[in-house]
């Protein structure tokens, strides 16, 4: 061949290599320039930049990483169109053996997984939704090629701040023995999801609004009369207990569900200082005398109770709710299970759409009652299995009397009425509450409740 054609042949093979080199360049951008179904314009660029540099060369690896045409009228479950073809794997002109082809679609989907991450992670940022990624169903969601509308099954952290003092006391009942006084500070706030025990309260299972909290609460327990010294046997023991409790409330206000759970830390007998606060409450009141016999309180001992409960209404309407409950403790404090019933009547916002009370500004922003005015009637019954309070410390054994686990009384009733009042964000709760027989004595106890609610 002369040299004159052979140089026309090799300017034609290079055009027209060039030339199908182009056709497939433009072919590939066409591809990653598409929207899909199922994620944002921006969701495309964040995972295309993330690819398009490694995959240039590479074609092949775009069914790899899940860029395929949709098959019409179907969101997010599309057919691939190149699903059944397989691309030879190149680097730098070489073909790579199929060992470190499986090895590179391992690494590109993880390359894959991430940019979905953060192309989630970012909507959600820009979108300003609290998620809970503690909770697992958030972790799966992140996980997922999704539209805006797939993060409405999200769990939410909720911004409620809530302060509630509660006050309990046999003295509304003209008595001193029992539970005869409880004292306790709850806060709940977004800022407190920041701690290492959420990891280990209960997940919840759909859309719900997570609220996290903290409580400090002190118990304490006496005879039927503290006017005697010494140990008064077949009496109840001087008991008082002081714990730090963490929570999380999880409200589902679309299926009516609450699920409560949490851990207490704590100790029982004379390091919770319940005799130094009966002996000064004594001390206040004149006609009171002081309190004889703390010496033979529970020994000290150490506290730790893992607590849920699980809440469903079955009646939810604008002035009637009916609400079945559920709870469990297990612990060095307590252990046992119980259930009952709980009736509202009035005028009030649903139970589970906040924590009972909330800021002016965010109820007119939702449409709900800014007054809130109610009866609220409550039944419950347990089985005690343990009663740190009755049979001593579950690790000290020392105690100098406590009851015996054969005059325990394992089934126990409770009931309640309250009257329930808020304004906006300040709230006040008056509650007076029945106790069944927790031992062979046979008797029942009664007292009150005053709660101080503050939303701010």
């Amino acid at each position: 061949m002369k040299p004159l054609e052979t140089c026309i042949l090799l300017i034609m093979i290079l055009f027209s290599c060039s030339s199908e080199k182009k056709k497939a360049d433009q072919q590939w951008h066409a591809s990653i320039d598409k929207p899909r179904q199922g994620i944002s314009r921006q969701g495309e660029d964040n995972l295309h930049g993330a690819t398009r540099e490694g995959f240039r060369q590479n074609p092949g690896d775009l069914n790899a990483i899940g860029i395929m045409d949709k098959e019409p009228g179907k969101s997010g479950k599309g057919k691939s169109v190149a699903a059944s073809v397989t691309y030879p794997q190149y680097q730098h002109g070489n073909r790579i053996p199929d060992n470190q082809v499986q090895s590179n679609s391992v690494n590109t989907t993880r390359r894959k997984t991430d940019s979905i991450r953060l192309n989630n992670i970012e909507w959600l940022r820009d979108t300003g939704i609290p998620v809970d990624f503690s909770e697992p169903l958030n972790r799966e969601i992140l996980e997922k090629v999704s539209t805006d509308s797939l993060f409405q099954s999200a769990i939410q952290l909720g911004s409620d701040r809530v302060l509630r003092i509660s006050l309990d006391n046999d003295i509304f009942d003209y008595t001193d023995q029992f539970y005869t006084n409880g004292i306790r500070f709850d806060l709940v706030a977004p800022a407190l999801a920041d701690n290492p025990v959420k990891y280990i309260l209960l997940p919840y299972w759909s859309a719900a609004k997570n609220h996290y909290g903290l409580s400090v609460l002190q118990n304490l327990y006496t005879p039927s009369t503290t006017k005697k010294s010494g140990i008064l046997y077949g009496d109840r023991p001087y008991s008082a207990y002081l714990l730090i409790k963490s929570f999380k409330i999880s409200n589902d206000q679309v299926h009516h569900f609450r699920l409560t759970s949490g851990l207490d830390l704590g100790v029982i007998g004379r390091a919770s200082m319940g005799a130094a606060v009966q002996d000064w409450f004594h001390k206040s009141v004149p006609s009171n005398t002081e309190p004889l016999g703390w010496e033979y309180q529970i020994k000290n001992d150490a506290l730790i109770n893992y607590n849920c409960s699980l809440e469903k209404g079955i009646i939810n309407t604008s002035y009637i709710e009916l609400i079945l409950n559920a709870s469990s403790m297990l612990g060095t404090l307590y252990t046992n299970i119980g259930g009952g019933l709980n009736l509202r009547l009035g005028w009030f916002n649903p139970y589970f759409s906040d924590l009972g009370i909330e800021k002016r500004r965010v109820l007119k922003a939702r449409g709900m009652r800014m007054t809130q005015v109610y009866l609220c009637f409550k039944g419950n019954a347990r089985l005690v299995v343990y009663d740190a309070t009755l049979e001593g410390g579950f690790f000290n054994r020392t105690s100098p009397y406590t009851i015996p686990s054969s005059s325990v009384s394992r089934i126990v009733t409770q009931s309640s009425a309250a009257v329930n009042i808020t304004w906006g964000g300040i709230g006040i709760e008056l509650e007076q509450s029945v106790l069944s027989p927790e031992f062979s004595h046979k008797w029942w106890h009664a007292w009150g409740h005053i709660g101080l609610l503050f939303a701010f």
